[in-house]
């Protein structure tokens, strides 16, 4: 049986949110749909019990999306999240890459994407689009990472298949390695770069020259 993914979604707008809820609650792989009106209600809820995903909008009163997200990377490093804006400043989505976000969504997307997006996120642990290679290719492939330790042969095989948005399974399979040596070597590659998500390895490989947009 289908494991369900439980979504917590936070955005000011009644209306938005409502739209946004009966939309998620249509995608068949997902369960229990959950809202809130700002980022500090979206953070009791999860302190009560942790989602598989959360939808955050940008622009909220009392805790906008930016701080919600930076409390979440840092305190639920498990939860997927998805940044849905009407913006998409390079320095702002570079921002939340930092912080350890797993992909953007404009407002104006279509139904289709937002699926994709969520099962990206989860499946994948990040969601590849215009607004991210936009804002990691403004940044420019030349930034020094000092301190980043040396990859070795299999790790950088690794972040290359990582990059191509292979799952883990399908990683795995290509390898001939289990999931379980797979997720050992990620976790060595998360510490090695700094990342925090398989799109801050993205954003690292990118600047590092390893791939192109």
């Amino acid at each position: 049986m289908e494991t369900k993914i439980n979504v917590y979604l936070a955005d000011d707008h009644n209306v938005v949110r409502k739209g946004m809820a009966r939309l998620l609650k249509t995608f068949h792989r997902v369960g229990e749909v959950s809202e809130a009106a700002n980022g500090r209600e979206l953070i009791g809820l999860t302190q009560k019990q942790v989602p598989d995903a959360v939808i955050l909008d940008v622009e909220m009163p009392v805790m906008g999306g930016v701080d919600t997200a930076k409390y979440l990377c840092e305190h639920f490093p498990e939860v997927k999240i998805l940044i849905l804006t009407m913006h998409a400043e390079e320095v702002f989505v570079n921002q939340l890459l930092d912080y350890g976000v797993h992909g953007f969504l404009s407002k104006s997307s279509e139904p289709e994407e937002v699926e994709k997006a969520l099962y990206a996120i989860v499946d994948l642990d990040f969601y590849r689009n215009a607004i991210i290679e936009k804002a990691i290719a403004k940044k420019g492939a030349t930034k020094e990472h000092n301190g980043y330790g040396k990859l070795s042969p299999r790790e950088m095989e690794i972040l290359l298949l990582i990059c191509q948005e292979l799952s883990p399974g399908e990683i795995s399979e290509r390898l001939q390695i289990s999931e379980k040596t797979f997720f050992n070597h990620r976790t060595h590659i998360l510490e090695k770069t700094k990342a925090r998500s398989n799109v801050g390895l993205v954003k690292f490989a990118h600047e590092k020259g390893y791939i192109t947009f």
